[in-house]
């Protein structure tokens, strides 16, 4: 066990419980790059994201692509520059714990 504290927690629940603390002080946060269409007519998801603490991993909503940045916020400065090309007006970040981006 290089670099990792060897720690006994006495039950099956309390492991599990420790378990579950440990995977939620690390999980990547879900989000996703919102295409907006007209002044608010209508949306699209483009592509769902999760970001870490030290990159953001994309994925597109149609699965043609993937890619990597330094976070979600540069990937949405991507997708800008590719939307230009289309009829979207604006594209937002949004963080599926509730949080939106404009």
């Amino acid at each position: 066990m290089s670099g990792l504290t060897e720690v006994r927690h006495g039950t099956d629940k309390e492991f599990a419980g420790f378990l579950t603390e440990l995977v939620r002080d690390v999980a990547p946060r879900l989000f996703a790059i919102v295409e907006e269409y007209g002044d608010r007519e209508d949306a699209e998801i483009a592509a769902y994201g999760l970001a870490f603490g030290d990159r953001a991993d994309i994925n597109s909503a149609d699965g043609d692509f993937q890619m990597r940045s330094q976070s979600p916020e540069s990937a949405l400065a991507l997708f800008a520059l590719s939307a230009g090309t289309i009829d979207v007006s604006r594209l937002h970040l949004v963080w599926l714990d509730g949080a939106v981006v404009a």
